[in-house]
């Protein structure tokens, strides 16, 4: 099957036409601003940011479903591959956020943050982080952006729209790469590698930047929505 058939195909279930939010959770943040769509940024030719900032990917996302190889370019082994929407592929990313890149050190070509995933265990979080923290850097909007699966609540992902559980495009809120465009670069005609990076999108929860300073709290409000969720945040009550 060639890579036209196959992306038609996830056109029935990737919902057309969709434009992903880049509303306004404040993250609390010193160094991002504000939320920006670097695909979009990238084909107009320009930052997609005021002044000096860049719009900086925060999807860590890589092949595989791998830790993205930031420290160590080129390498791809069992627990390291390319990043899919940051780094090298900033521009196949729908979902950033304005960053003034010259104030910190950084390990990626454009000079944007580590991009890192909340839900990562503590070990890989610091090996990626440096022994910073991974921030997550948008709200889940928990009308658009939660889904049950075998009778428990998360938030969407790209195995359930390759389980048909899913629409994906305009039927979330803050989902990477809504009807398969990055992906479909990305895969440049093989079929195995586009359904692979399918597999890999998600929604804000599985985003951030790595920040010394300290994260604001953020909970997941797709699994508050079960009965047994244990609240993160002062003040969060389960079964919301």
């Amino acid at each position: 099957m060639n890579l036209l058939k196959t992306a038609l195909t996830y056109a029935v279930l990737f919902s057309v036409g969709a434009v992903t939010s880049v509303a306004c959770f404040e993250p609390e943040l010193d160094i991002p601003s504000f939320r920006c769509n670097p695909a979009q940024a990238s084909a107009q030719g320009d930052n997609g940011c005021p002044g000096d900032e860049t719009c900086c990917s925060d999807d860590p996302a890589a092949v595989g479903g791998k830790i993205p190889n930031y420290y160590m370019d080129g390498v791809s082994n069992e627990r390291y591959g390319a990043p899919l929407f940051s780094d090298n592929n900033n521009a196949l990313s729908t979902q950033g956020m304005c960053v003034k890149t010259g104030d910190f050190d950084s390990p990626l070509v454009n000079g944007c943050p580590v991009p890192c995933n909340p839900k990562w265990d503590a070990a890989t979080i610091n090996e990626i982080c440096m022994g910073s923290q991974c921030c997550q850097t948008q709200e889940l909007d928990p009308a658009r952006d939660c889904i049950m699966v075998d009778g428990k609540w998360r938030g969407a992902n790209g195995s359930d729209i390759l389980a048909e559980r899913s629409g994906w495009g305009g039927q979330h809120a803050t989902n990477q790469d809504p009807i398969a465009a990055g992906c479909t670069v990305f895969a440049q005609g093989d079929t195995k590698s586009l359904r692979d990076c399918i597999e890999q999108l998600g929604v804000a929860s599985s985003r951030g930047f790595c920040y010394l300073l300290g994260c604001p709290c953020v909970e997941d409000v797709c699994e508050m929505k079960n009965p047994d969720y244990v609240p993160r945040c002062t003040g969060g009550a389960p079964g919301v």
